[in-house]
């Protein structure tokens, strides 16, 4: 498995880095999974602390003592009768425990690793091709350079983990965001060495990426917005 200390000089000097970790020609299934052994463990961790917060927003929304409901109350213009809320509330179901979605989270763990550089590929490789900027290897080439840039990325993926903490404070997701955009064009600098193009073609790359996404998604929603469009006017 590749070492942190590649990590480190890849994330430090992307250009040089990737360019000489493309003429090494590396195998499409190791770098894959490299890819899983590195981000699938991180993955995990993320994924837990993300359901310790659910849990306790759902045990707080199931207590009509809370703080939560103490400040949603405050702001109804008319309170409900105590016993019916909280009778209400009960008959909400709590959240599984940790323990019982650890196994369950531990299998989703690496098929999330896995759609994310999916995600990443086909996206990052569609602005490529509309940049003229997919000149050799074709989807192959993409796939690979997306595995060895996002194993890269589980650097950024280990600083964010202060930020899923419960009770962590807001603003330190904020200051988290300049390492998140770095690590996001960092693909760039792959999808370059891979393809042979100009550094900034991959660079745009990764930043049509969320634009496709969300035209994907409103070509997706349009169908159901043209129904509810002839149902209101109806």
């Amino acid at each position: 498995m590749v070492s942190f200390k590649a990590l480190g000089e890849r994330a430090l000097r992307p250009v040089p880095a990737f360019a000489a970790r493309a003429a090494e020609a590396p195998a499409l299934g190791g770098s894959l999974r490299d890819l899983v052994l590195l981000r699938a463990p991180v993955a995990l961790v993320a994924s837990a602390l993300l359901w310790v917060r659910l849990a306790d927003l759902a045990a707080a929304l199931r207590s009509p003592d809370s703080a939560l409901w103490r400040q949603v109350l405050e702001i109804l213009p008319t309170a409900p009768d105590p016993g019916e809320l909280a009778e209400a509330l009960a008959r909400i179901p709590a959240l599984p425990s940790l323990g019982s979605a650890l196994p369950w989270l531990a299998l989703l763990a690496p098929l999330g690793v896995l759609g994310l550089w999916l995600h990443h590929a086909t996206l990052d490789h569609l602005g490529l091709m509309i940049l003229g900027g997919a000149r050799r290897g074709g989807w192959r080439a993409t796939l690979s350079a997306e595995a060895e840039a996002l194993q890269v990325g589980v650097l950024g993926a280990l600083l964010a983990l202060p930020g899923h903490v419960p009770g962590a404070p807001w603003w330190l997701s904020l200051l988290l965001v300049p390492a998140a955009v770095y690590f996001w064009l960092l693909r760039g600098a792959a999808l370059a060495a891979w393809h042979g193009c100009p550094l900034w073609k991959g660079l745009a790359a990764t930043v049509l990426n969320p634009v496709l996404a969300g035209l994907l998604l409103l070509l997706a929603m349009l169908p159901a917005l043209l129904v509810l469009g002839v149902a209101l006017a109806s």
